[in-house]
């Protein structure tokens, strides 16, 4: 299937990521729920493909987790990056630190890519169960 702009093809939440000089990447500890009451760093990891009109365009990622009452707990931003062409692949790994996880609920992991323009071209939620 041929897509037009970028797309999310992967996000997971992990203790780290490391990358070898052959550039496999290394995830450590992935986990999809998180136990109240403390933080610890922990890394957000995505990967985004290129589109058919990609080409000669910069983008920027911007993360952020929301706490259930709407407060942002951890954001950070990669960038900027090309996706030249629908065979093009972006992996970026963001560690995100003192994370307020002090109430249990359903926190949301927000993902957006973001053009040259401030135009958001991508936008992706997960849920993270902190229990």
């Amino acid at each position: 299937m041929e897509h037009s702009k970028p797309y999310l093809q992967a996000t997971l939440l992990c203790e780290g990521v490391t990358t070898d000089e052959n550039g496999r990447h290394n995830i450590y500890n992935e986990f999809s729920q998180y136990t109240m009451g403390y933080s610890q760093p922990f890394t957000v990891l995505t990967i985004w493909r290129g589109g058919s009109n990609c080409l000669n365009k910069s983008y920027t990622e911007k993360i952020e987790i929301v706490a259930p009452d709407g407060r942002i707990v951890a954001n950070g931003e990669n960038g900027p990056f090309s996706l030249r062409n629908s065979t093009y692949r972006q992996v970026n790994s963001l560690l995100l630190e003192n994370i307020d996880f002090t109430n249990d609920g359903i926190y949301e992991l927000q993902v957006s890519l973001i053009d040259s323009q401030n135009d958001i071209v991508e936008h992706h939620c997960e849920f993270i169960a902190v229990i």
